[in-house]
């Protein structure tokens, strides 16, 4: 007998529960999937925009964007849900380094 089905966001399970290819319940679905898709598209704007932004403010603005969007989809890799390529958690460290770098370059 195979496992009970279990959505990886609501953590609803049992008998009947049927899940997506992600793991998201019918319920989750229509909500978690557009919310990924939506923040992922801002992290790779973002990236675009910090790479090539001349403009201090600009590559700033850039990278806090990117973070709060990376931050948030860090809630749903925690739960085992794919969110974008590369992971949140990775992004996220890496521009944590650009950022401080790019104000360490404002202030020398």
């Amino acid at each position: 007998m195979s496992p009970m089905a279990r959505c990886k966001h609501c953590d609803k399970g049992g008998l009947f529960q049927k899940v997506d290819k992600e793991g998201l319940c019918k319920n989750c679905a229509p909500t978690v999937a557009p919310d990924i898709e939506k923040h992922s598209n801002v992290i790779y704007e973002a990236m675009g925009v910090y790479e090539r932004g001349q403009d201090f403010d600009e590559k700033l603005a850039a990278i806090d964007q990117l973070l709060e969007s990376a931050r948030h989809l860090q809630q749903y890799e925690a739960k085992g849900i794919d969110t974008c390529n590369p992971p949140p958690t990775p992004v996220v460290s890496e521009y944590d380094g650009f950022r401080a770098d790019l104000l360490k370059e404002r202030e020398g």
